[in-house]
C-alpha cells in the first residue's frame, strides 16, 4: 500500500503529539510532597489575608498583619514576601534583631533582593555597622542608580566616617536626581561646614530651609554657619527664629546675645543673656547659669555703643 506525503506528515505529527503528551505525564505526588504543596498554599493565604489589610504605605491592623505574616513564614520560611513585610512591621515595633534576622534570611534565599539589602543597610547605619551599611546601600545603587533616598543613607554613612568628599558626591547626586530633598540639602550643608566650607553650608541649608521653614534643627545649623562667618545679622534672624519655635530654651537667649554682641546691640546682648540666666535659675540649673552670669558680666563691662539694627 502507497501512503501520500500528506497522509504521513500527518501521522508523524499525530505521533509526535501523542509522544508528547505521554512524555508530559508527571508521576503521581509523594505524600510530602503534597504536605508541602498545602503549606505552602496556606502560607499564601496567609500572606494575602496579612497584604489586605495594607493600605497607602501601611499595615491598618498592624497587629492582625504580624500574627498573618508570623503564620505565613512558619508555613513557608522560603516565602520571602512575607519575611520582608515583618522585617518592616518588626522594625517599627523596635525590634531590630529579629528585623535584622528575616532581612539576613532574606539575602541569604534572594540575593538580588533590593529593598532587602536597603533595609539592612538602614538598620546597619543606625547601628554605627557604616561599612556594612555602606556595603548593602552600594549592592542597591549597582542595580538601580534612581532612588535618590539611597545615595542619602550612603552619604550619611560616609559622612559619619569622615570620608567627605565621598558624603558630598552622594548628597550631590541625590540632589541631582531629587532638587527638593529637604535631607539631601541639610546633610551636604552640614558635611560642608565640617568641612569648614560654611559659605557652600549656607547655601545648602537656606535651600533646605525654603523647603522646610519650621526646622529647628536647619534654623541652628544656618546660624552656627553665619556665625563662623562673622554674619552676625544673619544668625540673630536665625536664633529670633529659632526662639519663635523653642521660647523657653536659655541656650537660645545666649546665643542671640552673642550675635546681637556681635553687630554691636551690647543692650540688646545684655537683655538676652538676662532671659538666658532667668530660664536657667528657673530651671534649676546652677551650672550653666554660673556660665551666662559671666557673659552678662562682659557685656556689662562693655563702654556703652550706639546699637546696629540687626535684622
Amino acid at each position: 500500500m502507497r501512503f501520500s506525503p500528506l497522509i504521513i506528515m500527518l501521522s508523524f505529527v499525530l505521533m509526535s503529539g501523542c509522544l508528547g503528551k505521554s512524555a508530559s505525564v508527571r508521576p503521581a505526588l509523594t505524600a510530602e510532597d503534597a504536605a508541602i504543596q498545602k503549606r505552602e498554599s496556606a502560607a499564601a493565604d496567609a500572606l494575602d489575608k496579612a497584604m489586605q489589610l495594607y493600605h497607602d504605605g501601611e499595615f491598618l491592623e498592624p497587629a492582625a498583619a504580624f500574627e498573618y505574616l508570623d503564620q505565613a513564614v512558619e508555613l513557608d520560611p522560603t516565602l520571602v514576601a512575607a519575611r520582608y513585610q515583618r522585617a518592616i512591621l518588626l522594625l517599627g515595633l523596635d525590634r531590630t534583631d529579629d528585623a535584622l534576622a528575616d532581612v539576613d534570611e532574606i539575602i541569604r534565599l534572594r540575593p538580588d533582593h533590593i529593598k532587602a539589602h536597603y533595609t539592612r543597610g538602614f538598620i546597619y547605619l543606625h547601628r554605627g555597622r557604616l561599612a556594612e551599611a555602606v556595603s548593602d546601600f552600594s549592592t542597591v545603587i549597582d542595580r538601580d542608580d534612581t532612588r535618590s533616598e539611597v545615595y542619602v543613607r550612603r552619604g550619611t554613612c560616609y559622612a559619619n566616617m569622615n570620608r567627605f568628599e565621598d558624603a558630598i558626591s552622594d548628597f550631590s547626586q541625590a540632589l541631582a536626581l531629587n532638587p527638593a530633598h529637604v535631607e539631601a540639602n541639610y546633610k551636604r550643608g552640614m558635611t560642608y561646614m565640617a568641612m569648614g566650607n560654611h559659605e557652600a553650608a549656607v547655601h545648602d541649608l537656606t535651600q533646605a530651609l525654603a523647603l522646610d521653614s519650621q526646622s529647628y534643627d536647619i534654623i541652628m545649623a544656618r546660624a552656627a554657619a553665619n556665625m563662623k562667618l562673622a554674619d552676625y545679622e544673619g544668625a540673630v534672624a536665625d536664633f529670633r527664629r529659632a526662639i519663635v519655635l523653642e521660647p523657653n530654651k536659655s541656650a537660645l537667649y545666649a546665643l542671640l546675645g552673642e550675635g546681637l554682641a556681635g553687630v554691636g546691640d551690647t543692650k540688646g546682648a545684655i537683655e538676652a543673656v538676662r532671659k538666658a540666666l532667668l530660664l536657667s535659675r528657673a530651671e534649676g540649673n546652677s551650672e550653666i547659669a554660673a556660665v551666662y552670669e559671666q557673659q552678662l558680666a562682659e557685656y556689662l563691662a562693655k563702654p556703652a555703643s550706639p546699637a546696629k539694627k540687626a535684622r
